[in-house]
């Protein structure tokens, strides 16, 4: 609470403004029913397995552009698919508005490494499927999910340390 009160200090609200303020939000948290609690709790972990199974279908979708593209414009179009898919993942986490740092923390280090995961084995896979079909158009699978990872947290990246917007609760 106190990181709400200093907030709202800074954009100038009257002290009896914000006590009001810090009042209801207090009383709805404490009316909370335990279905909602309950809810409240397990939103986060359905939230990472919503977002893994999300990259991994972005992985699968992936396959035809591994086999038919290369070189830069294959990175190009990884790259827009991590930066389209992170701004969602982005804008969700964003969303979800009791996630504390700690939530973040570990998003931030299992949403990278998923997709790092995915990425590789289904380029794999596409290389392995390249293979039999004697195409002649393999790639770095390494090369290729580091991309991807890596343009998957651009936007979070931008948003918690460039924009510095912190949008989680300091308790």
């Amino acid at each position: 609470m106190q990181n709400l009160i200093e907030r709202l200090e800074k954009r100038g609200w009257k002290k009896r403004e914000i006590i009001k303020a810090v009042s209801i939000i207090h009383d709805a948290k404490k009316d909370k029913t335990k279905d909602n609690l309950f809810l409240e709790k397990r939103v986060y972990w359905i939230l990472l397995v919503i977002i893994v199974a999300a990259n991994f279908a972005v992985s699968v979708a992936l396959i035809p552009v591994l086999m038919a593209l290369k070189g830069a414009f294959l990175y190009f179009v990884v790259i827009t698919f991590g930066i389209v898919f992170g701004l969602l993942f982005e804008l969700v986490i964003r969303s979800v508005e009791h996630l504390e740092k700690r939530h973040h923390a570990i998003l931030a280090f299992l949403i990278p490494l998923a997709a790092v995961i995915n990425v590789f084995v289904i380029s794999n896979i596409s290389n392995s499927l390249t293979k039999t079909l004697n195409l002649t158009n393999s790639h770095d699978s390494i090369v290729v999910a580091v991309v991807y990872a890596a343009s998957f947290v651009l936007p979070y990246i931008i948003y918690r340390f460039v924009l510095k917007i912190e949008y989680y609760v300091k308790e």
